[in-house]
Parts: structure tokens; C-alpha cells; sequence
């Protein structure tokens, strides 16, 4: 298959809407080829069904143009650093090439975010190694492969950010994203929705949590909305003037 510029890994459907669906976008509008690796189907939310969830994810990947997704379908909650789903990231990330991956950060209010950066970031080193030996779906030798560069979203922990994207230009198209998950959300607009299990994502407050997070980082670099990342190692560019994002010193 053709390489993915920028490939995103996360544990359940939804997360990536619901942390850097607007970097997604802004990559996507610049041509880039962008992707999804769900390692779970998320069956033990609160809220909703897999059949239900399967739905909403076709939904948003619609939203977000995604040119690859696909679901490992690890065990929800168990998100194991076994060889055998460090092998299957491996798979993936040969077979899909990123020049740029995402994946949460390694500090999370959720065992399975930590675990599914933890997989990343050890599938990453792994899976450069030429005698670590795997095979594609057709049973051909794959080359060994590492993304030249490794980013960290931000979920509920935060963190001081190495980079921050500016999303303003499809920030709405990002929120639209996140709410294809519409049965993780409490709220106006939704049936008997006073009656359904309270969680974190039902707070009254939630969405505005969400756009008031992007407008404080937006802010630090002059914009509108930002997405804040984490990098482990330094970040260089070609050209100093495109760091330059504030309008006013």
C-alpha cells in the first residue's frame, strides 16, 4: 500500500477525535495521506454498544477523510505489552510506513492510554530491527521500518508541550468529529440521555473543557485553537520562519 504521511495510534474508537482529530485534518488539507490504528473496539464503555461504536467510528473517519483505519481488536482494559500485540503494531506500522506517528501520552488518568503509548513507543524501536522478522497479510517478508518522527497527544493528564499545532482553520470539522460519538455523550439533543450511566465525557461541561484547552494552547502561539504535543526527543526545521505563528509579540 501507498505510505501514510501521519498515522495515529490510540486504544479505543474515539480518542483521536477526541484529542488530535484537528492535526489529523490539517494534514489531511495539505495532502497528506493520514490513518488510524484502534487497537480495542472499546466494549467495556459505559455507554453504547460495538455495534453502535462501529457506526460512529465509519462516521468520523468520514469526517477526518482518513485514507487507512483499522481495528487490532485488542482486549478492552487489557491492553497487554505481550510479544504478540507488540507484533501486530509492528505489522502495521511496516505495512503502513508513517513518515510522522502519534500516540498518547505515557502519563494517563487511563491504564489502557498508557499502555497503548508504552506499545508504540517499544513497536517503534522493535520494528526497525532487521532480524525481527515478520510477514503482511499475503505471507510476504516485510522490511523493517521506523517513523522519523514520534509525536504524543494529550488526553486527560496534561503536560508541557514540545509542539503546538495551529488547528484554527478546521477546528469546527474536528469538533464535528467528536461528536460522531455521540453515544459517549450526555446533553441536549440526545434520547433519554438523564436516564443513561454518567461518566467523564457526559459532564455538563465537557465540550467547552475541550474548546477552552485548544483556545489556552492556541493562545501561547498566537491563535486560535491549538493541539499541544510531547516529543522525547528534539524537533528541527527547514525553515526558522515557519515556527512563526503570533501576529502581535
Amino acid at each position: 500500500m501507498q505510505p501514510i504521511d501521519l498515522l495515529a495510534i490510540a486504544a479505543h474508537p474515539d480518542d483521536v477525535e477526541l484529542s488530535c482529530a484537528g492535526t489529523m485534518l490539517v494534514a489531511k488539507r495539505a495532502g497528506k495521506r493520514t490513518g488510524i490504528i484502534d487497537l480495542t473496539r472499546a466494549e467495556l464503555s459505559t455507554r453504547g454498544t460495538l455495534e453502535i461504536r462501529a457506526r460512529e467510528t465509519e462516521e468520523a473517519t468520514k469526517i477526518l477523510g482518513l485514507d487507512y483505519r483499522i481495528n487490532l481488536g485488542m482486549p478492552d482494559g487489557n491492553i497487554e505489552l505481550s510479544q504478540k500485540n507488540l507484533w501486530s503494531v509492528i505489522i502495521e506500522l511496516r505495512k503502513t510506513r508513517p513518515t510522522i506517528l502519534i500516540a498518547p501520552y505515557r502519563s494517563e488518568r487511563h491504564p489502557d492510554h498508557e499502555a497503548a503509548s508504552e506499545l508504540a513507543h517499544r513497536a517503534v524501536f522493535y520494528g526497525g530491527l532487521a532480524k525481527i522478522e515478520t510477514v503482511d497479510e499475503e505471507g510476504n517478508k516485510q522490511q523493517p521500518y521506523r517513523p522519523l518522527l514520534q509525536l504524543h497527544y494529550m488526553q486527560g493528564h496534561t503536560f508541557d508541550p514540545r509542539i503546538i499545532i495551529d488547528v484554527s482553520s478546521v477546528f469546527e470539522d474536528r469538533m464535528k468529529a467528536m461528536h460522531a460519538f455521540a453515544s459517549q455523550f450526555g446533553g441536549p439533543g440526545k434520547k433519554d440521555a438523564s436516564s443513561e450511566p454518567k461518566t467523564f465525557l457526559t459532564q455538563a461541561t465537557f465540550f467547552e473543557w475541550i474548546r477552552a484547552r485548544a483556545s489556552a494552547y492556541g493562545m501561547t502561539i498566537g491563535v486560535e485553537y491549538g493541539e499541544p504535543f510531547w516529543a522525547q526527543e528534539a524537533l528541527g526545521t527547514k525553515d526558522l520562519f515557519r515556527l512563526v505563528t503570533k501576529k502581535v509579540a
